[in-house]
């Protein structure tokens, strides 16, 4: 490109010589070799800006997700022991025979990380166990805004759970609801997600 500017030059009439040529090649391309340099050097601290943003972004992204779930979890196991202390659970057995042979399940909630199941009953008598349990932030699913009714303790995993209610229900011939309360629920996972967003958006913002 240089050689073809020198020789337009010298066409237009320009009378160069051999040493004047060179000079202005050299000059050309010193100019053109700082240009380059000078555009790298900018290309190069925008990526490092750029790397270090998705560092940070990751970074916020990572310590709610992990902060939010603590959280969570803290709360779960806060209202687990003062739930404890106002309607101890009691064994599987004695719930089998108080409570599931006589018709009045309406449905159990297992927590698995508690080994706790939470039961809300037909009856209207179990019900009025509920007014003397002081106000609580619910730790059951999300249809479900009132303490339970009864609460049993279960050693085994869900899975082994559901076929001990299964065989009640066939044993007693009554409809039970059975569902599994993980950690974390629907709610709360959507809760921790909202708030990544909301953080990593935030932090877009600010950058």
């Amino acid at each position: 490109m240089l050689r073809q500017i020198v020789r337009l030059a010298v066409s237009q009439g320009l009378k160069c010589t051999n040493k004047q040529s060179g000079i202005f090649i050299r000059l050309t391309n010193k100019r053109f070799n700082s240009t380059d340099t000078a555009q790298n050097a900018v290309k190069e601290k925008i990526d490092k800006i750029k790397v270090k943003r998705a560092y940070a972004l990751g970074g916020c992204l990572m310590f709610i997700w992990i902060s939010t779930h603590g959280i969570l979890l803290y709360r779960r196991r806060s209202e687990h022991r003062s739930l404890n202390e106002k309607l101890p659970p009691i064994p599987w057995e004695e719930f089998d025979e108080k409570y599931f042979s006589k018709g009045e399940v309406k449905t159990i909630i297992f927590q698995p990380h508690f080994g706790v199941a939470n039961v809300y009953l037909h009856s209207a008598k179990e019900q009025q166990m509920k007014k003397t349990v002081v106000d609580w932030i619910h730790t059951t699913p999300d249809k479900f805004s009132r303490p339970p009714d009864v609460r049993f303790y279960y050693e085994g995993s869900a899975e082994e759970l559901q076929t001990e209610v299964t065989n009640a229900v066939q044993k007693y011939k009554h409809n039970v609801g059975y569902e599994i309360d993980q950690f974390p629920s629907y709610r709360e996972l959507s809760f921790v997600i909202a708030s990544s967003l909301f953080v990593l958006a935030a932090v877009s913002m600010a950058k």
